[in-house]
């Protein structure tokens, strides 16, 4: 752990290579039954959310519960201005929801969201260089979205979280359907600070680099980590990726940022808004929306991000407790 005074190493004794495969594994293991719908068992819902769930509590009592003991941060903050954490996990724990640790059906404040702004960051030379950045005096917004991929399910709320999005932010660009091309977007990029993308990412588990956002002609003209990652974005704000899986690792190197949310910051973004697993359409939107009413749009301010963030999933936490797979997902990248 790096602080402010210099490195600082905590014992987790509970912590295992084995345990920590084994849990992620299962973790990994719910969240398919519950996308699948398991053939519309009821039952299939409520058990594994309580899975993710007794997984969130193990997590924060092996990992980031010492952790924030060590920091001192014992309990919520008395003036209502949690300290910022950033995580940088490695390994399998790069699978698993860090920031949403915690025992969220007691009412102790026992949890990551509840005393501190968590952040994530591909590396620490990564976060030392977002926050040497200095936002843009004039930002400039880039909407994308696609709600039909070929070769993917449609996605019925993405044209209208485009538009709602393109609508509320001044002097937005918006490229939709068709127009959606990864040449049309990796040029458009060149020319924005801010970036919405709504419609479907892949995380390709074998190789994390090939992980992508499916932009309209994805089959042809694929728009990679490889590829975000080369870009030269050294002016870029926030980007905010209203996609599934824009945020997981792939198995094969683990011990790196390389999914979508960190090849964009690696690119030049400062902030990225992305998610760990696939989220119900409707409520992304909702997030969405309280993401960027957090940010103050119309004028949105991107160092707002981490604050914006934690809010929106709080709001969806204290609503639905005991239902994590819908507000687990969505993380923060950056200072």
């Amino acid at each position: 752990m790096i602080t402010a005074e210099g490195l600082l190493v905590v014992p987790l004794p509970r912590l295992t290579l084995r345990e920590v495969v084994d849990r992620t594994v299962a973790f990994l293991g719910a969240l398919e039954r519950l996308q699948a719908g398991d053939g519309g068992d009821l039952m299939v819902g409520p058990a594994a959310e309580d899975e993710l769930d007794g997984h969130l509590g193990w997590l924060w009592d092996g990992v980031t519960g010492p952790v924030l003991d060590a920091l001192g941060i014992t309990g919520p903050s008395a003036d209502g201005r949690p300290p910022r954490v950033w995580w940088i996990p490695t390994g399998p724990l790069a699978f698993l929801p860090l920031h949403a640790a915690g025992h969220h059906r007691e009412a102790t404040g026992r949890t990551v969201l509840d005393r501190t702004v968590p952040s994530y960051a591909p590396t620490v030379r990564a976060l030392a260089a977002a926050r040497r950045r200095t936002a843009a005096s004039v930002p400039s917004f880039l909407v994308v979205a696609v709600p039909e991929a070929p070769g993917a399910p449609p996605l019925p709320g993405a044209a209208g979280e485009g538009a709602a999005v393109a609508g509320a932010l001044p002097g937005a660009r918006l490229l939709a359907g068709e127009a959606a091309t990864r040449d049309a977007v990796v040029s458009a990029l060149a020319d924005h600070t801010w970036l919405h993308f709504c419609g479907h990412g892949t995380s390709e588990p074998l190789t994390a680099v090939g992980s992508r956002l499916l932009v309209h002609d994805h089959l042809d003209h694929p728009l990679t980590v490889a590829g975000i990652s080369r870009l030269d974005l050294s002016g870029a704000d926030l980007a905010y990726l209203s996609a599934c899986g824009t945020a997981r690792s792939g198995f094969t190197v683990m011990d790196e940022g390389l999914h979508l949310a960190g090849g964009l910051q690696l690119a030049g973004f400062r902030h990225v808004v992305g998610t760990l697993w696939e989220i119900e359409d409707t409520l992304s939107v909702r997030i969405a929306e309280q993401v960027y009413e957090g940010l103050g749009a119309p004028r949105p301010v991107a160092d707002r991000a981490p604050y914006a963030v934690r809010e929106a999933v709080r709001g969806i936490r204290d609503r639905y407790p005991r239902t994590p797979s819908l507000w687990a997902a969505h993380i923060h990248v950056g200072p």
